[in-house]
């Protein structure tokens, strides 16, 4: 034990390093070049899990003007890559060694090349900074000294080296965030742009926090805050005010920037779901790629996520969850399901627009269940039933459930041009237009009024001025 330790001391003591911004001395366990690699290797699992967005001209735009700010930064040695993530979600982050990611949902509410440069000079800051190497590092301390406890108390330590992966991409303190905004307002500014480009996106992103919390009471859910950049600050943040105030009385401001075309570049961006994943369309589901039509009451919500579709019910009361995966086995519906369902109450075949099928209602881990399963050549979708609240009645849901499972069928001719996702488009507004009557010609799923509020800076009530040009949805 007194030999691991004094390893262990030994280790720490030497695997301190200068870091780039403070020139102070900080803990970190692996080299530049380590760091570099480790960015790499992660790098190409996140493009297996998200999509690269198949717009080469806006990519090239990202990167030149992610490339330019790193030019301004403490790390200018770097060979920084800038990537649009074909993903929905309104996200930012950055990998050790300069793989900086924005997700096309975050471009869309932005509103300027300015706002874009903050979000990109944020995370060049995480990089700079070395915030995730050093909470690696951190995390691969805390491995070494559990593990050092398992061998003084007799147990087998197990990995001592554990990579701790998860603190690459969790979420930092305070004093990080605001060390990152610190640096990101410096590029910025050398770089030519107000510093104050990081107050509007942190209250793009704010305004996206009261618009969740409204979501999450309609769907009776507890609201879940923004986990990403600029997360940890309050709405009116005296220190990164303060931050803002010092950089620019503290720094050389750069050269006029080339005039801003923010909103010609992304003029035509995917807005929502994209085609690969199935198009919303208030309570009708299409999806090309896979030939499908689903629907449900007027009422009812339909969420789409990565890898199940969801119809929810007013306040969430009752929830029908839809799964697809391949076909294994030649067996009929009846003998697929009997494998997973459990004390069955009734069961039925089904045959729904020439697709066969079977269903069952179930009591399954402790709930009444409607499960169902449809055959589509060589895929199966499965569909489970279940309300919130055992104490509703379940006979009242179990039948928007059975309609909701009855509507599957193929696309029709009419449909396919549906299928096809909806998209940004500039829009100069005219004497009588408000953000209602946009939002009733506009294709929005949910909530369009305050979803054009929001990908214009207006949420929840500020009003329209003749003129301005704007972001609709096509």
């Amino acid at each position: 034990m007194r030999t691991y330790l004094l390893i262990l001391i030994l280790l720490i003591l030497s695997a301190c390093s200068v870091n780039p911004v403070t020139g102070k001395q900080d803990f970190v366990m692996i080299s530049e070049s380590q760091e570099v690699q480790m960015g790499r290797e992660y790098n190409a699992q996140i493009l297996k899990q998200y999509p690269i967005y198949s717009d080469e001209e806006l990519q090239e735009y990202v990167q030149s003007i992610g490339e330019s700010l790193a030019l301004k930064s403490h790390r200018p040695n770097l060979l920084y890559r800038f990537t649009v993530l074909d993903s929905p979600d309104i996200n930012a982050f950055a990998l050790p060694g300069g793989y900086i990611y924005i997700n096309r949902g975050l471009m869309s509410y932005l509103s300027s090349e300015e706002e874009l440069a903050a979000v990109l000079g944020h995370e060049i800051g995480h990089v700079t900074a070395r915030h995730s190497v050093r909470q690696y590092s951190q995390s691969q301390l805390l491995g070494l000294l559990s593990a050092a406890v398992e061998i003084n108390s007799g147990r087998t330590a197990g990995n001592i080296a554990n990579l701790a992966s998860g603190a690459l991409l969790s979420g930092y303190g305070r004093d990080m965030e605001l060390e990152a905004d610190d640096l990101g307002a410096q590029y910025i500014f050398q770089d030519g742009y107000s510093p104050q480009g990081m107050y509007e996106v942190l209250s793009v992103l704010k305004d996206q926090e009261m618009y969740a919390k409204k979501i999450a009471e309609q769907r009776g859910q507890e609201s879940r805050s923004y986990h990403g950049v600029f997360a940890s600050h309050p709405s009116n943040d005296k220190r990164l005010q303060e931050v803002i105030n010092n950089v620019s009385s503290s720094y050389p401001q750069g050269s006029k920037k080339r005039k801003d075309n923010y909103l010609s570049k992304i003029d035509g961006m995917v807005f929502g779901d994209s085609e690969e994943s199935g198009i919303r369309r208030g309570n009708k589901f299409y999806h090309g790629p896979l030939d499908l039509f689903m629907s449900s009451s007027n009422s009812w919500e339909i969420i789409n996520t990565p890898n199940t579709l969801i119809f929810s019910s007013p306040l969430g009361e009752a929830i029908l969850q839809m799964t697809l995966e391949d076909l294994n086995f030649r067996e009929t519906p009846e003998e697929y399901l009997k494998r997973f369902a459990q004390n069955v109450i009734e069961e039925d075949d089904l045959n729904i627009n020439g697709f066969k099928g079977y269903s069952v209602k179930a009591f399954q881990s402790g709930k009444t269940t409607r499960m169902a399963v449809i055959f589509k050549q060589n895929q199966v979708y499965q569909f489970i039933g279940y309300l919130k609240d055992e104490r509703s009645d379940f006979t009242i849901f179990d039948m928007e459930f059975k309609k909701i499972i009855n509507s599957f069928r193929k696309l029709n001719e009419n449909e396919i041009a549906y299928s096809k996702p909806l998209r940004i488009s500039s829009y100069k507004v005219r004497k009588g237009d408000t953000y209602s009557s946009l939002a009733l010609k506009s294709s929005i799923n949910m909530n369009a009024e305050d979803q054009l509020r929001l990908i214009n800076g207006d949420y929840p009530n500020k009003p329209l001025s003749v003129g301005r040009i704007i972001k609709i949805i096509k």
